[in-house]
């Protein structure tokens, strides 16, 4: 590492660190909110079908999924403020090129190709935005500013696709203007909000710091390798890896989908809501339950315990997802429901899904993440976390169209049986009172959890060593099925029975990398078994035993994507 001069910005008062604090957050919020909310109801408004709004969207996601790849690497160049007031800049240039594009032939493919590009932008902002905050604020203020920058992240949410598509939706009826003008419209908003946030944080951001610049690319890999390779060694990792996949299943297939279920015609079966209705629930009322319900379920954990809690969290999560079926059942008989009842029932469902998140995160951050580098592992934890979402979001809309909502939103409290069944057996290898002594222990200590080498025999070590690669080429195997499988068969959607051979001859190639991962984990599973045996270790052995069950489900899965490319194709 090459030493340098930290590079701090001269002392702040306390009202205006608040301000830049909140428009920060506020500038993080918009943008992802408009790639993954505002688009999803423009492209419905404008007539795409629920499969091909879902599939592309959806997909989407893997940017803010895979940012900590290249987190390290901002550190080689420039300052955090630099790239914050890039980003927010591009992230305007970019919504106000879809903005003109809308109506355009080919909108649809050019507005997917900028929002990706918006993606990567929006998630390199969240690294150096986050770098700034913790850089620049002493730990009490960091503490002491917790709720505001949450809760300007949320006002983004609620002005990107809330309040503007609401205010401008009211405007097209007293303008006369198309659906088309209406969303260029909102569009150009949101591009002009964040030149103006940009504009702000020119002159009020500070800078941040970097202690030590590394002195290359090389560095930054051997670093960044380094500290993923641990992430494995914790023992009973897998089961906590069954715990993220599985713990937002249900509400995966709902996030999206259900949206779009509020604004379908009563025709395709759905409540025939404007976008501005939409809007209105899902960003006033639904944002109001969903934060009500986050303070009262970290309260609720908080007196009871996580472990005691983690299923009835679990519950709160996956139980309200019935309010949809009800909505779908009334709107398939052709009932109606009024808009009341609808903002009723769509908050009921939003409350159970804040009360029962707060389980997903405090479980991240007290039994996965906890260790020599916790915010790295904890960075990895919710990039995987959310790296689940894109498949369940991109499958939603095929499915509701083949099953009709009524049914799949049944098969949607079907998922959610997983998704409580992992809340209930999921590990806690950390004690909860030895992980709070640690947090309490403040930020900046080291954390010697019971897979700390340090605390291990020299054999144990080892075991733990070779079973953490194992695991290692077994989740690089997972990776390539919800990243690269994924995709192709995204591009199957909406081309017609007897098409697909690129895809099916793609699908084949990812087998090469897909055989290497599995033959590894294999012979270092092995490797570990017999390491294991006269020692009677079981931790870290069972570890490998995990990754070679979790490389048999993907092998399922990966015949089973291949079989459905391979009949579409003959079909």
């Amino acid at each position: 590492m090459k030493p340098t001069s930290p590079v701090k910005a001269a002392p702040l008062s306390a009202l205006r660190n608040i301000f830049w604090v909140a428009s920060l957050y506020l500038a993080m919020g918009i943008p992802y909110n408009v790639i993954n909310g505002t688009s999803v109801r423009m492209f419905k408004s404008l007539g795409f079908p629920d499969s091909q709004i879902t599939v592309a969207v959806g997909s989407i996601g893997i940017a803010w999924s895979l940012k900590p790849l290249w987190a390290a690497f901002l550190d080689m160049y420039r300052t955090k403020r630099f790239f914050v007031l890039t980003m927010e800049l591009l992230c305007g240039f970019l919504f106000a090129a879809i903005a003109m594009s809308v109506g355009e032939p080919g909108f649809f493919q050019i507005a997917i190709a900028l929002l990706w590009v918006a993606a990567f932008a929006s998630s390199t902002q969240d690294i150096c935005a986050d770098g700034i905050y913790l850089t620049a604020l002493d730990k009490t203020a960091q503490t002491r500013f917790a709720g505001l920058q949450g809760a300007f992240w949320v006002l983004g949410k609620v002005l990107a696709t809330g309040l503007l598509i609401s205010l401008l939706f009211k405007l097209q009826a007293t303008q006369g203007w198309s659906d088309q003008t209406m969303w260029r419209h909102v569009m150009l908003s949101c591009a002009a909000a964040m030149g103006l946030l940009a504009l702000y944080h020119l002159l009020m951001l500070p800078t941040g710091s970097v202690a030590a610049r590394p002195s290359g690319a090389a560095q930054v890999w051997r670093d960044f390798s380094g500290t993923a390779t641990t992430f494995f060694h914790k023992r009973a990792f897998w089961g906590m890896i069954a715990f993220v996949f599985l713990y937002r299943l249900g509400e995966g297939l709902i996030l999206m989908e259900g949206q779009l279920f509020l604004q379908s015609s009563t025709e395709q079966g759905g409540l025939g809501l404007s976008a501005g209705q939409v809007s209105d629930i899902d960003a006033v009322y639904g944002t109001l339950a969903s934060i009500v319900g986050g303070l009262l379920g970290g309260a609720f954990a908080g007196k009871l315990g996580l472990r005691r809690s983690l299923w009835i969290l679990g519950l709160s999560l996956n139980i309200p997802h019935f309010t949809f079926v009800l909505m779908s059942h009334f709107a398939a008989a052709g009932h109606g429901l009024d808009y009341s009842a609808v903002v009723t029932l769509v908050s009921i469902e939003k409350f159970g899904y804040g009360f029962g998140m707060v389980g997903n995160m405090v479980y991240l951050m007290q039994q996965l993440a906890p260790g020599r580098s916790t915010m790295t592992h904890y960075a990895f934890a919710t990039a995987l976390m959310n790296l689940v979402l894109v498949p369940t979001a991109m499958i939603s809309g095929p499915l509701a169209e083949w099953l009709g909502f009524s049914s799949f939103f049944l098969l949607v409290m079907l998922a959610s049986v997983p998704s409580v069944l992992a809340a209930w057996r999921a590990p806690f290898p950390q004690q909860e009172d030895e992980t709070r002594s640690v947090f309490d222990a403040g930020a900046g200590g080291v954390q010697l959890t019971v897979d700390d080498p340090t605390r291990l025999s020299a054999v144990e070590q080892e075991v733990q060593a070779i079973a953490g690669r194992a695991s290692m080429f077994a989740m690089l195997g997972i990776l390539v099925i919800l990243i690269a499988d994924a995709k192709v068969l995204g591009s199957l959607q909406g081309g017609e029975p007897g098409t697909g051979l690129t895809q099916l001859l793609l699908l084949l190639a990812l087998l090469c990398p897909k055989a290497f991962f599995a033959r590894r984990t294999f012979a270092l599973a092995a490797q570990a078994a017999r390491l294991a045996g006269p020692t009677g270790e079981k931790h870290y052995s069972g570890n490998a035993q995990g990754a070679k069950m979790a490389t048999l489900i993907s092998a399922a899965v990966s015949l089973a994507v291949l079989v459905f490319c391979a009949q579409r194709l003959i079909a």
